[in-house]
């Protein structure tokens, strides 16, 4: 004996259901997986820009340093080469 038709539409409704059920979340499956992989990208470039600002602030920092004793040794020079008065000693 062939279902009713009520019956026939439910389970067509149903199916429906499922199939509508499981295609968004196959697309937000798909939308996590593209904001997991945008997160680990964004978070590789963080640390690489990271890295490469430490690296400049360590080279300016050592300039710096390198300046102020090459400062330090010219004012001692100086001042064992200079008479204050005006002429060399």
């Amino acid at each position: 004996m062939p279902a009713p038709p009520i019956q026939r539409v439910a389970a067509l409704a149903a199916l429906t259901a499922a199939a509508v059920t499981l295609y968004r979340l196959h697309r937000l499956r798909r939308a996590l997986d593209a904001e997991r992989a945008a997160r680990r990208l964004t978070a590789g470039l963080h640390h690489q820009d990271l890295t490469a600002f430490t690296s400049r602030i360590t080279a300016a920092v050592r300039a710096h340093q390198t300046l102020g004793e090459a400062d330090h040794v010219l004012t001692e020079a100086l001042a064992a080469h200079h008479d204050p008065e005006g002429g060399p000693r």
